[in-house]
């Protein structure tokens, strides 16, 4: 039986600029999400804005965990 090698080796580390683009459409999901609150809001849906809101957020938490847990390893 051959030993399974769990090492980031192994399974590839990405590179510095995936890392970057990770870091920049995190950042412009959260920016593109704010700005689209904002104009739902004003326009008097609310109910758009608050879904929009829900989904950017979730969106910008998933990126961030994954670029802390990129950034231990």
């Amino acid at each position: 039986m051959t030993p399974v090698d769990r090492t980031s080796s192994a399974i590839g580390e990405p590179s510095s600029a995936t890392r970057g683009w990770l870091t920049i459409l995190t950042t412009l999901t959260g920016l593109v999400s704010i700005v689209a609150v904002v104009i739902l809001s004003l326009t008097r849906n609310p109910e758009a804005a608050g879904a929009v809101g829900g989904i950017g957020s979730a969106v910008t938490a998933i990126g961030s965990v994954q670029i802390g847990m990129r950034n231990r390893h």
